[in-house]
């Protein structure tokens, strides 16, 4: 029986990846990269891997961790001024928190997360907030999914994951919890392969669906 519902937050119930692509091409510019949409997709969204990995691949001489903090400082900027929730994302959040437990895990940093979360308000839904602070490895690995189930006090087959990114995805299966996933502009060509099921939106997640997967 699935008792808990672990959501994703960037481009699952928060519309913020265009922020983060508009952060790193604003800071990355400086260094005389430019970031196409489709390379952020597939590195970052996709394969989940940062700004150092990025760096390193390509054997660039500069300093990840500076690129980082001031992509961070430019996003916060960003989210405090326009970030909105993706479709469907608040009705869903009413529609099944009378029902099943939530919590939250992504692999975003804990500053970026709470700033969300507030310009969204709906940090009173989640009864757990799993951040990347809280796993050793990110996303593809199952870490952050099993943190989360940890702190709810729940076995993994409790819980089940609402991705929109193949890496969550692959993380959620990986954990043990059946996975439901919601493509978005970033993530339709994504292998949705290992996910219980696909919908093609958040309306069309249900307690009756969520219910059947259990």
């Amino acid at each position: 029986m699935i008792t808990a519902v672990i959501f994703d937050l960037d481009g699952l119930l928060a519309d913020t990846e265009s922020l983060h692509l508009e952060a790193y091409q604003q800071v990355l510019v400086d260094y005389g990269i430019q970031i196409r949409e489709e390379e952020y997709a597939a590195w970052w969204i996709r394969d989940g891997k940062g700004i150092r990995d990025y760096i390193t691949a390509r054997q660039l001489p500069f300093n990840s961790d500076e690129i980082r903090r001031k992509k961070t400082a430019v996003y916060n900027t960003l989210v405090s001024a326009k970030a909105e929730p993706m479709p469907g994302a608040l009705e869903l959040l009413r529609r099944i928190s009378p029902h099943k437990r939530l919590a939250l895990a992504t692999s975003s940093y804990a500053e970026s997360v709470t700033l969300v979360l507030s310009r969204l308000r709906i940090a009173h839904y989640f009864e757990v907030v799993a951040t990347r602070e809280s796993a050793k490895k990110a996303k593809p690995s199952p870490d952050i999914f099993l943190s989360a189930a940890a702190e709810l006090g729940l076995p993994p087959a409790q819980c089940l994951v609402l991705e929109d990114a193949e890496k969550g995805v692959l993380a959620a299966a990986e954990a043990g919890m059946k996975c439901i996933a919601v493509p978005n502009r970033f993530t339709g060509n994504s292998d949705f392969s290992r996910a219980t099921a696909m919908v093609a939106s958040l309306d069309d997640v249900t307690i009756e669906l969520i219910d059947s997967l259990g």
